[in-house]
């Protein structure tokens, strides 16, 4: 069997109008990020912008489009709801706590490298929050214990 090759899948992409069809390149990175142990390698994202002859930074804003897509600087990702019923919900308690245990701000990866934290606008599951997306999937009626276990195992139980 044939080892996965980084330039050959560039090249592939490449044909099916990667960089400019954004499908091809999103086509590229989950391929990539399949290939990666379920993430997309910092270095690797170097090398796909180098060699498509794009900008990192417009690769990087792709990956922030797409929950699904993970760097392993932060291979998780977690969204609170920033929408006024959830903030009448407790969001900004929420906020607070994960401003204050995981250091991290709106925009930014948590200090101990484990996700990427956005407030983001309404989940349109009003009624039913404080809600958050991880990596993807909404949960509602969020607090800080289900929350912790949530970032600590992946998984609510």
């Amino acid at each position: 069997m044939k080892k996965w090759d980084l330039y050959e899948a560039i090249e592939y992409y490449r044909k099916d109008g990667a960089p400019q069809s954004q499908d091809a390149l999103i086509a590229l990175l989950r391929e990539l990020q399949e290939e990666n142990d379920d993430v997309l390698p910092s270095y690797m994202i170097k090398m796909i912008a180098d060699k498509m002859e794009v900008k990192e930074s417009f690769l990087m804003a792709i990956i922030k489009r797409y929950p699904s897509l993970r760097l392993d600087s932060a291979p998780n990702y977690l969204e609170v709801c920033g929408g006024p019923n959830c903030a009448k919900n407790n969001s900004a308690k929420l906020m607070r706590f994960i401003m204050e245990k995981y250091k991290v701000e709106s925009g930014g990866i948590s200090e101990k490298g484990k996700f990427a934290y956005k407030i983001g606008g309404c989940m349109k599951h009003c009624g039913k929050g404080p809600n958050i997306r991880w990596n993807g999937e909404v949960y509602n009626k969020m607090d800080e214990k289900k929350l912790v276990q949530l970032i600590e195992n992946g998984k609510l139980e």
